[in-house]
């Protein structure tokens, strides 16, 4: 797969989530991009022989699943400090004991 149908399969995804998670205006396309670079780091971690670039039907939900999460409680991670330090913290473990080694 070429970089640009990979830049075209991942837009493709984005759109999909995008209307998977209500989303109908273009402010927090940012932060939603983020959101699913985020979910596909951790699934690239989690599942054996992961290709985000051939995603199941079932990987492709369970992405818009995460993301949608991640979005609908952002909110959350700003009033509970303890939730945004357990979120950060597993985060950082994985960067730390190898989830960034490629």
């Amino acid at each position: 797969m070429t970089d640009e149908e990979k830049e075209k399969y991942r837009d493709g995804l984005i759109a999909t989530c995008k209307v998977y998670c209500h989303i109908d205006y273009d402010d927090d396309m940012e932060i939603l991009e983020l959101m699913f670079d985020v979910t596909m780091q951790e699934m690239t971690e989690l599942i054996p022989n992961f290709d985000q670039y051939s995603l199941t039907s079932r990987q492709k939900l369970l992405a818009f699943i995460s993301v949608k999460e991640l979005y609908d409680n952002r909110d959350k991670y700003r009033s509970d400090t303890k939730l945004l330090a357990s979120a950060a913290s597993s985060m950082l473990l994985k960067e730390i004991y190898g989830g960034a080694a490629q």
